[in-house]
């Protein structure tokens, strides 16, 4: 799954894994990378999981992901 986010989804989650009592999932949610609608002006990706469980475990792993990615992208300070 966290492949799939890699891919598709912008980091960070946009909110904690919120309960849809409609579908009975936990739905975690992200804005979708790349303009694959045109006609969307936000695209969402909503990822369902049976448990609070399964959902809070990929929310915090995409978390990590973001942080990783937040130290690869700042500048190494230069030695004078």
């Amino acid at each position: 799954m966290i492949d799939y986010i890699k891919i598709n989804c912008v980091l960070p989650p946009l909110e904690k894994p919120l309960y849809d009592e409609d579908s009975d999932t936990w739905d975690v949610y992200f804005e979708e990378k790349g303009n694959w609608h045109p006609t969307l002006e936000d695209s969402l990706i909503c990822l369902p999981f049976e448990t609070q469980d399964e959902a809070t475990q990929i929310f915090n792993q995409s978390m990590r992901l973001h942080d990783e990615q937040l130290k690869e992208s700042e500048p190494t300070a230069k030695a004078s």
